[in-house]
């Protein structure tokens, strides 16, 4: 009596076990020669929070502009009552964000590297005045100081002033650097944006993606770039 054909189990897992293997070889192909999903999503979150901040600059009438370090960036605002820049607190879209383990920034301006500091460097908040209405309160209504008191009261007021001397200097400075700092790219309550070229990398593969202007003003994303070609 004839046997019937058929597969074995054996015979069925190898054939399962080549087409996984033929199966996971494609996959890899395609990510290492065409495809970082990564740095493509990193280079448009960038693209995409830059013409937000653009429109609110042109929407508030105010000048924003973005801080770079190597490994992230953080968007600021200009105060113009306080007359310096400040960390942007109050749109959540525009915090300070870290980029993924394994990608970095590199960044020209005007057409000329700017060196990134491994963490961000953000304004100093300008001190506020506090505690003079504390003093004022305090002294209303207290009968006028006599005798020793008055002298006591003299010493007092004397050191009073040098310690308030001092604060007002300590706040000048902290007010100094915050007026100091400037964003390495601005962007300005008209739209215009400082010349910029912003390169995400990973460093381990070669594979870059640069952010730019072009000539009509836009903010684009060029073509990912293999092995620093």
């Amino acid at each position: 009596m004839a046997r019937a054909a058929g597969f074995t189990l054996l015979e069925i897992l190898v054939v399962v076990v080549i087409i996984g293997v033929l199966t996971a070889g494609m996959l890899l192909t395609m990510n290492f020669t065409g495809k970082d999903t990564q740095l493509e999503t990193e280079s448009e979150r960038l693209q995409s929070l830059m013409q937000y901040a653009r429109d609110q600059a042109e929407l508030q009438t105010r000048n924003y502009g973005i801080v770079f370090s190597q490994h992230g960036y953080a968007f600021v605002v200009y105060g113009v009552r306080t007359g310096a820049w400040r960390q942007v607190f109050e749109d959540d879209a525009l915090r300070e964000r870290t980029l993924p383990g394994g990608l970095d920034f590199k960044l020209e301006v005007d057409a000329r590297p700017i060196v990134l500091n491994d963490s961000i460097q953000l304004p100093t908040p300008p001190a506020s005045d506090s505690g003079s209405g504390a003093k004022k309160s305090s002294s209303a209504g207290e009968p006028p100081p006599t005798g020793s008191d008055s002298a006591s009261d003299s010493n007092s007021d004397s050191d009073s002033d040098s310690d308030s001397s001092s604060d007002s200097d300590s706040d000048s400075d902290s007010d100094s650097d915050s007026t100091a700092f400037a964003p390495q790219v601005m962007i300005f309550a008209s739209g215009d944006l400082s010349t910029f070229k912003i390169t995400l990398e990973r460093p381990s593969t070669g594979r870059s993606i640069t952010l730019d202007e072009n000539q009509d003003g836009d903010i684009v994303k060029r073509k990912m770039v293999e092995g620093g070609s």
